[in-house]
């Protein structure tokens, strides 16, 4: 029996650390916060598939926690139970079902999402590493793999480089890059790299945008629509701005000398400019998204939101839909806007909680009005609020 003292020992110290683990899991899931959502008009269908990013702070000393909410559940991220926390650590929601339909082909990749690409024939993936291309193209009807290793050319110009935006078209493969060139007159270039996928070899290589270099300033450039989709998209909406000023550093603002948006079509390889007004390229942000052939820009009135529409073919501005927002809560607190399959999501604080409106851009019809509820919350977090940072459709 001495023999198998420790044996004994280690099993039991596994099984006391597990069930351990196992309850203080289910306390915490019972007691977490949940958000309800309570419907005041439109179709609750508008809730499937769609999930909310957010933060709870509470009145006390570190009572923050962040929020994954669905229709169904709401869930810690970092309050999981152990086997939620096997299935989901470091699987990013757009990337579950990729990784449990084609697990050999994910294996060993870095799970980002602007790493991949899907449509009904390919999974693509395109990594770099120390200016040379990893890339894997999976064809589902024969998981077939292809790959392609490739330096970059002239890598010695480049300070860094990292892929972007990886798209498939036909037989094409299209690898979107973001560098930073060494001198020159150029800071940083957006790139496509175009590769034959039946042949595994670099059909071209060519520069989308690039920032000029500012004296006693900066410049920056980047993709501002969803480059996380790995799903197929027509257009990228590139941004390229630049300061100038010699006290950025002490006083004062930076002078913007350079605001300029892009609009690159990944299928033709052509770019052109958006030609607006200073206001209107001014609300050209973060929460502006490509439709079809539509540009959708909102912006914040002092009522509530408004809409313009760029049609990026014809280069016309469409008529600009508004949508009301009342009982708002404070001017600090801006409302999370996000354009997403041609509807409009709007999650706004008011003086009674917050509200979440989803609208048709086509018609500017509601499709969903409803209020989202805090349950489980403790009696004395009274003061409590909620940031909404992130919404995500998912199948």
């Amino acid at each position: 029996m001495k023999r198998y003292w420790k044996i004994i020992s280690i099993c039991l110290a596994t099984l006391i650390v597990i069930g351990t683990f196992y309850i203080q899991s289910s306390l915490a899931t019972n007691e977490h916060l949940k958000i309800e959502f309570e419907k005041v008009n439109g179709n609750e269908d508008e809730l499937k598939n769609i999930v909310l990013y957010g933060d709870y702070l509470g009145d006390l000393p570190y009572q923050f926690q962040p929020l994954q909410i669905t229709s169904e559940e709401t869930f810690n991220p970092t309050n999981l139970s152990f086997s939620q926390k096997i299935s989901r650590t470091g699987i990013p929601i757009d990337l579950e079902e990729l990784v449990e339909k084609h697990r050999s082909f994910m294996r060993s990749k870095d799970l980002s999402p602007h790493l991949f690409f899907e449509d009904e024939n390919f999974v693509a993936y395109a990594h770099m590493n120390d200016f040379s291309f990893d890339i894997e193209v999976l064809t589902k009807k024969t998981d077939e793999i292809t790959s392609i290793q490739l330096d970059v050319s002239e890598k010695e110009n480049y300070g860094w480089m990292q892929v972007e935006e990886v798209q498939v078209i036909d037989s094409e493969l299209k690898v979107i890059t973001r560098a930073s060139r060494i001198g020159g007159s150029v800071r940083d270039e957006l790139r496509v790299y175009t590769f034959d996928m039946k042949e595994q070899k670099l059909l071209s290589d060519d520069t989308i945008a690039s920032t000029p270099t500012v004296e006693n300033g900066y410049s920056d450039l980047r993709i501002i629509n969803d480059n996380y989709s790995i799903q197929r998209q027509k257009y990228l909406l590139v941004k390229i701005e630049a300061f100038e000023d010699e006290k950025i550093y002490r006083d004062g603002e930076p002078k913007l000398v350079a605001n300029e948006f892009i609009v690159y079509d990944i299928e033709t390889n052509q770019s052109k400019k958006v030609v607006a007004s200073d206001e209107k390229l001014g609300s050209l942000g973060g929460s502006s998204a490509i439709s079809n052939s539509t540009l959708f820009i909102p912006s914040q009135t002092s009522n509530g939101i408004e809409v313009n529409l760029y049609d990026i073919e014809s280069d016309k501005w469409g008529k600009k839909l508004s949508f009301d927002l009342v009982d708002n809560k404070d001017d600090e607190e801006a409302p999370y806007i996000k354009v997403m399959n041609g509807k409009f999501y709007i999650i706004h604080a008011t003086t009674n909680g917050h509200t979440i409106f989803i609208g048709d851009l086509i018609t500017g019809e509601s499709l969903y009005e409803g209020k989202l509820k805090v349950k489980n919350q403790e009696e004395v977090q009274k003061n409590y609020r909620l940031y909404f940072h992130g919404i995500e459709n998912v199948q």
